[in-house]
């Protein structure tokens, strides 16, 4: 409850930042690339991670972390290729950037049925999120909140209630908000899951036991339905994901020169190649301690059998701000593209800033409550892993592709990129419908075997060819690329203001200074873990110091030069 005050404090002290739609959806261009990095890796680590990747983790093992180190790769590619280029661009949001290169027409498209796509990925985040919520939250007989056949808070309620939670921090504090707690939460959680592997392994015995009593397989790279093919078709999709998709290319646009954007790509792949060893481990873990666990809940089971309640809530509050921090991006982005592209673009021309922030709250909420509805749903069509993998595989790169194709090659036009969705979205109706189970013919046995790395392959190889073909076949240079690229050479950005420039690292500092506080007094109050729950607050409080030293040698610079 605390967490989740703070997080709406943060939200409402940087609301003062709003002054314009620039402000909003792109910080004015004005955010440390760190902070850029750390929000795209947050923005890409939902609640998701720990149901869905924990979940096959808990079932297959280490292929989870070869799945999830696949973004790595993908995150030094689009530093080395994609991630400068659209630094440069002279614009606010990815909307702008469409309009110029391929007309109002595609902005509007993009925008809804991207935003359709999107909701359905944004409502599996929160839904997660909702399952690990509702396992702690038990309820009395005859209380309308509760489930009946679980004893505990209904999935429905907790997806309302985390979902307008969630809207908060966005409405009020814009892009600035969701960078701040995509920074605290990224901290809040690495911090305590390296307090959770050492103290899993203690309790089944340590590393060695843990060897032992593995199934086989379970330490393979690439096992069962998880092949070396499907690794090589995820890097491939996550590369046109995290180089294409609106919510990372608007970090990417919120910094102030492509070789921010460069290094900030880089950070996120540093992340996602270090990390997924530390993330994956308690759930893989926790197979031995109890085989017959739920897999979507084992990640949280894992946590809840080694910490104490305190750090326990912090956790789930940070889970909470893990899945606040994709759902709000994306709304964000969103809510962006609504409001210039949509609202100023085609119904208020002459609309002030003000206003524009008021469209772009009120679009914010109103996608919230589409997701929360979603979110409801999800228990009625599969479960999230098969949601998030057949849309991950299937439809990614046709939504994303025609962006990034306009950004480098000179002859695609608005044709292209309507001819290029339809055939790929067609192509994923027949992979999903016409290819049936027991259909008796052996080579469609075989696709349905290999079921993830054929809707990877349609889903990357159509939009490919399609969008070739017209590149080959075309004879004149579009005059959208002409003009984005007019735009590119003529734009630069301001220096940072020193006084914007160190804001975010002290707010950041300050927030983890308050929890490791709150923790310190926890460890005094408790009965169970003291020392744990104080050696807890020292590495916090550790962090902080470090980065008000490092502000404090950053001003002193700044100050002789």
């Amino acid at each position: 409850m605390i967490y989740s005050v703070g997080m709406l404090a943060i939200g409402l002290i940087l609301s003062r930042w709003n002054k314009s739609a620039a402000d909003m959806f792109a910080v004015s261009k004005q955010s440390p690339w760190w902070l850029s990095g750390i929000s795209s890796f947050m923005s890409a680590f939902s609640a998701g991670t720990f149901v869905v990747w924990g979940g096959i983790a808990f079932k297959h093992g280490a292929v989870a972390i070869s799945i999830l180190m696949c973004l790595g790769i993908s995150s030094f590619i689009v530093g080395k290729t994609l991630a400068g280029r659209w630094a440069k661009l002279g614009v606010t949001t990815i909307g702008e950037y469409i309009n110029i290169r391929f007309g109002r027409s595609v902005v509007q498209f993009y925008t809804w049925i991207g935003m359709c796509l999107k909701l359905v990925s944004m409502s599996v985040a929160l839904y997660a999120f909702a399952i690990l919520f509702c396992s702690l939250v038990p309820l009395e007989e005859g209380n309308f909140l509760r489930d009946e056949s679980t004893g505990n808070l209904s999935i429905t309620y907790a997806c309302i209630i985390s979902g307008l939670l969630m809207l908060v921090y966005t409405v009020s504090g814009g892009l600035w908000a969701v960078l701040i707690i995509d920074a605290v939460q990224f901290v809040i959680l690495t911090v305590t899951v390296l307090f959770v592997v050492p103290l899993s392994f203690a309790s089944i015995g340590g590393v060695g036991n843990f060897l032992d009593q593995v199934p086989d397989g379970f330490l393979q790279i690439a096992s069962g339905k998880f092949t070396y093919w499907f690794l090589l078709g995820w890097i491939v999709v996550h590369t046109f994901k995290l180089g294409g998709e609106w919510v990372f290319i608007q970090r990417f646009l919120a910094v102030k020169s492509p070789k921010d954007a460069r290094k900030s790509a880089y950070l996120l792949g540093i992340l996602y190649l270090v990390s997924p060893v530390i993330w994956m481990l308690p759930a893989m873990i926790y197979r031995i301690v109890d085989p017959n666990a739920n897999p979507e809940q084992a990640y949280f089971l894992a946590c809840a059998a080694v910490l104490p309640a305190g750090m326990m809530g912090l956790l789930l509050a940070s889970m909470f701000s893990a899945a606040a921090s994709y759902i709000d991006g994306e709304i964000n982005v969103y809510a962006g593209a609504i409001t210039n592209d949509w609202y100023k673009a085609l119904i208020r021309p002459s609309a002030s800033d003000v206003e524009l922030v008021t469209v772009g709250r009120i679009s914010t909420f109103l996608i919230g409550a589409i997701i929360i509805c979603g979110a409801v749903a999800i228990p009625y069509v599969g479960g999230a892993e098969n949601v998030i993998l057949t849309i991950t595989s299937l439809l990614v790169v046709p939504m994303v592709l025609p962006t990034l194709w306009g950004l480098l090659f000179k002859k695609t036009t608005q044709q292209a990129v309507w001819i290029t969705t339809g055939l790929s979205f067609l192509a994923a109706a027949l992979v999903k419908i016409f290819i049936k189970e027991n259909s008796g013919n052996s080579f469609i046995d075989w696709l349905l075997e290999n079921s993830l790395v054929l809707e990877a392959s349609v889903g990357i190889l159509v939009p490919l060819l399609t969008l070739s073909l017209f590149e080959l076949s075309a004879k004149n240079t579009a005059l959208g690329f002409i003009e984005v690229q007019s735009k590119s050479i003529d734009y630069t950005v301001t220096d940072t203001p020193i006084a914007i420039a160190e804001y975010p690292a002290r707010l950041l500092a300050y927030s983890i200074g308050c929890l490791a506080f709150i923790m310190f007094i926890l460890s005094i109050v408790v009965d169970d873990k003291q020392i744990m729950i104080a050696a807890f607050a020292v590495v916090l409080m550790t962090i902080c110091m470090i980065i008000l030293w490092g502000l404090r040698k950053f001003k002193k610079i700044n100050k002789e030069c």
